[in-house]
């Protein structure tokens, strides 16, 4: 580019010149203007071809620089796609982690309502079941049965279920002992100052519904004292089992009145507590088990020395028989080989006669055949 405006400086130079040269040589103004035209005339025609070398320069420049950016903005968008691609591969996994959460989350909701509504028909069912002396009854009953399969104790055989004492009273349970004696066992229990003191949230009312029903666990122990449940003439102990069918209940009474456990200590009425019972009815089980077999013990030994005497007859029986086993052995053993050596003996005899026989015959038919 720069060599064209050399050039064109030079045209013009030369044009100058000329045109003073023509002018020394007394050249008219028309040769002037003649060249003057020619002169603009090649300037347009340099000026041209300048502007389109600019161009066609430009051009060249414009596409060299859009192809460089074009590449840098194809790497640029590139790393940002791939950068786009990472977050959305890691926001989809943490959307994925929201959703598995939100689905167990959903899962465990609807096990705590199940759970929830299982919870609550089984606190109405309670209620129903507390609601009067009947079935508190039947719920004790079902409280006991239960410990008394997991014991192992069988009715009929162990304890007897409302049975008829000789006062015509029935006992809830009559547990069998040692000896012929019995223990009687209530199971209904006064609940209903104790369900109004955990449901009321006003501390008067707890307070008075606690003393209820403090009173009413005593009363309940004078009633079972009235009854034959402790008759000792027609074999019972001197106590009688009262169940208190929770162990929060049996707390709740021990913390905050020990002296009713005393009173019915006193009274020879056991409170007992599921846990109670079971050691109690375990330790039952136990001593009629123990009581049996010392009862069984002497026939036991009857039986052993039965055994003892009939097994040496049999020891002896076989020495006997062993005896004449070797008794008849030595026989056998005689007839084999005495016996059988005599025996054999003649038969030998017979075998070296008919041998020397034979052999008579044979010579005597060789020395025929040698006379012929």
């Amino acid at each position: 580019m720069v060599e064209i405006y050399i050039i064109l400086s030079l045209v013009i130079g030369i044009g100058i010149g000329y045109a003073i040269a023509n002018k020394n040589n007394n050249s008219n103004d028309d040769g002037i203007d003649s060249i003057k035209k020619e002169m603009e005339n090649t300037f347009k025609a340099l000026a041209l071809d300048v502007n389109k070398s600019n161009t066609e320069e430009f051009f060249k420049l414009a596409n060299d620089k859009f192809q460089g950016l074009s590449k840098e903005s194809d790497t640029n968008l590139e790393n940002k796609k791939k950068l786009i691609d990472e977050n959305l591969n890691e926001m989809s996994k943490r959307l994925k982690s929201i959703e598995d959460a939100s689905i167990k989350l959903n899962e465990n909701l609807e096990s705590t309502n199940t759970q929830t509504k299982d919870l609550t028909k089984t606190t109405i069912k309670l209620r129903e079941i507390l609601s009067s002396s009947q079935k508190r009854g039947q719920w004790g009953e079902r409280i006991v049965e239960d410990i008394l399969n997991v014991i192992g104790l069988m009715e009929g055989v162990n304890y007897t279920k409302q049975g008829v004492v000789e006062s015509g009273e029935r006992p809830d349970f009559t547990f069998k002992l040692p000896k012929e004696k019995i223990i009687n066992m209530d199971v209904k229990f006064p609940l209903a100052h104790y369900e109004r003191y955990i449901d009321s949230d006003d501390e008067q009312i707890r307070n008075s519904e606690k003393s209820a029903f403090l009173r009413d666990v005593k009363k309940h122990v004078k009633d079972i004292t009235k009854r034959s449940y402790i008759d000792p003439s027609s074999g019972t102990l001197d106590y009688v089992l009262m169940l208190v069918p929770n162990e929060s209940i049996y707390s709740f009474i021990n913390k905050e009145d020990s002296a009713v456990i005393d009173f019915a200590l006193e009274n020879k009425v056991l409170l007992c507590s599921p846990l109670t019972l079971y050691a109690i009815l375990s330790l039952i089980h136990q001593a009629t088990r123990n009581f049996a077999m010392e009862e069984k013990a002497t026939e036991v030994m009857s039986l052993l020395n039965t055994f003892r005497l009939q097994w040496s007859k049999y020891v002896e029986a076989m020495d006997k028989m062993g005896r004449r086993i070797d008794d008849a052995k030595k026989e056998f053993t005689s007839l084999v080989s005495t016996r059988t050596n005599q025996l054999q003996k003649p038969l030998n005899k017979i075998d070296d006669i008919t041998n020397l026989v034979e052999d008579t015959n044979q010579v005597t038919k060789l020395e025929g055949q040698q006379k012929f």
